[in-house]
């Protein structure tokens, strides 16, 4: 009787393998969920990590999405990166992405910024940002002699 006890009361050792993946999404949504730039580049260097050997990492779309108004080049690439590579699963949250995407694209303090947002709008395959692409490329493009100043110094 005291053996069936013990059987009842000990956790099997999948409760183990299958609460790690979630501790690993909840760790690094903490971290995008940061107000610390850092916090947010590693978090976002581990996802990317991650998306290269092939884990599935589409859980944190929406928080990822979040940091998107950084004004920290290095962590907009790594951003754009993800959502290039996530949108078409997850197009309906991708739409929330284009005002940002807008917002990046008539930065008027960094022409490189303005030029990510563009070209990350073009390689997302989601039909409704494509339709969103022509308005802010043409917005983008009316601040053109801001470009030929840099070049001209």
């Amino acid at each position: 009787m005291s053996t069936n006890k013990q059987k009842d009361s000990a956790p099997t050792g999948s409760v183990y393998f299958t609460n790690s993946k979630n501790t690993e999404i909840n760790e690094l949504q903490a971290e995008l969920n940061s107000m610390k730039i850092d916090h947010q580049k590693e978090a976002m260097k581990q996802i990317i990590a991650s998306m290269t050997i092939g884990k599935d990492v589409s859980a944190l779309f929406a928080h990822v999405v979040k940091c998107m108004r950084t004004p920290n080049v290095e962590l907009k690439k790594l951003i754009y990166l993800y959502i290039i590579n996530y949108a078409k699963a997850k197009p309906d949250i991708t739409l929330l992405a284009v005002n940002s995407f807008n917002t990046d694209a008539m930065d008027k303090t960094s022409p490189l910024i303005r030029a990510l947002a563009v070209r990350t709008m073009g390689c997302i395959r989601v039909s409704e940002v494509v339709s969103y692409l022509f308005e802010t490329l043409k917005k983008s493009l009316e601040g053109i002699d801001r470009y030929r100043d840099i070049i001209n110094k």
